[in-house]
């Protein structure tokens, strides 16, 4: 049922730009474990949770075969995991929490508590033959003199790591570099009006701010306030206009110059706060732990709230040379531990 109402994950891609809903389905999986889920829990190992996942993330069954893959894996002790492989060509992490939602209510409560996705995003970016480039887009990468009194959790963990990185990188090179971090955000919060959570669909930005060769990379201070601009611009560039073409053609155009730059290194940050994958419940109670598994890009950084909110888990992909001298850093391990236990 959940399935019929989000009818685009039951298709498959045809072209890098188009998606044919042809009903063939979501491929779903069981298996069973021969050792209890404290294993998992007791020393988490990024590449053992890959196993259960439906399909390897840089297989071709995962770049051509179904939008969503599920499997699930009973272990000795009673316990499952639930691994979830979706195509970020239609969705991204808000889409992929009401898919969750909706299916976790009519499992629980039946069809009638339903949540129901909105397909319109056509309506929202309808086709523009005229694009005129905007000068002043979201993620302009400007110095900022002023300190941010109050910095978010994130935005004090994303400067910590952005720091460690920075510094891992070019102790490896040699060599000072630019090094851009790249706030991804969810698009939907920041119109004005806000667009609806049910909007289905891959709605995010990239706000990327720079840290150049002459700047102090070293001092948390300014790497918090380049964070907090970025975000900044963004509130007033979305409050302003609203969604449409020529906004997001503006800004995947700055993005795509920021990667065209040879002398610089480019990480990009996700945050999953917002997205209540803990209140997931299919009946046999709340997960222990949501994980991410299966990342292969490198200089991508995810950050997940820990079970009870107070903590933030960071999920880093980097060359095995930056992460060796980032597990090393001892200003970061103030603030960290590595793959702690979460049973």
């Amino acid at each position: 049922m959940t399935l019929t109402l989000f009818y685009p994950l039951a298709g498959r891609i045809k072209t890098h730009d188009c998606i044919v809903c042809n009903d063939e389905g979501v491929e779903f999986f069981k298996a069973q474990a021969n050792f209890s889920l404290s294993k998992i829990l007791e020393k988490p190992n990024t590449y053992f949770l890959r196993k259960f996942l439906a399909a390897e993330p840089e297989s071709i069954q995962a770049r051509t075969g179904a939008l969503l893959l599920v499997k699930v894996t009973f272990f000795q002790c009673g316990g499952m995991a639930i691994g979830i492989s979706s195509s970020h060509k239609i969705v991204d992490a808000s889409t992929l929490s009401a898919s969750l939602k909706s299916w976790t209510s009519m499992a629980v409560f039946g069809s009638e508590h339903a949540l129901v996705p909105e397909f319109n995003a056509a309506e929202l970016l309808p086709p523009s033959d005229d694009f005129q480039p905007l000068e002043k887009i979201p993620g302009k990468c400007r110095t900022s003199s002023e300190a941010v009194k109050n910095p978010s959790k994130i935005e004090a963990v994303s400067s910590i790591i952005w720091k460690s990185v920075a510094r891992a990188s070019r102790s490896n090179k040699g060599f000072m570099k630019t090094y851009v971090f790249g706030q991804i955000f969810n698009i939907r919060a920041r119109t004005s009006p806000p667009l609806s959570d049910n909007l289905a669909g891959n709605f995010i930005g990239i706000i990327p701010e720079k840290l150049d060769e002459n700047e102090n990379g070293d001092d948390l201070k300014v790497l918090v306030a380049k964070l907090r601009k970025g975000i900044e611009e963004v509130k007033e560039f979305y409050g302003k206009r609203g969604l449409d073409v020529e906004g997001v053609q503006a800004m995947l155009k700055c993005v795509e110059m920021i990667r065209n730059e040879e002398m610089q290194d480019n990480y990009y940050c996700s945050s999953w706060f917002v997205f209540p994958f803990y209140e997931v419940d299919f009946g046999w109670g709340k997960p222990i732990w949501v994980s991410m598994c299966g990342m292969t890009f490198k200089n991508v950084i995810f950050l997940l709230p820990t079970r009870d909110g107070n903590g933030i888990e960071a999920w880093l992909s980097l060359t095995d040379e930056d992460m060796d001298l980032v597990e090393t850093d001892q200003e970061l391990l103030d603030f960290a531990c590595l793959e702690p236990s979460v049973a």
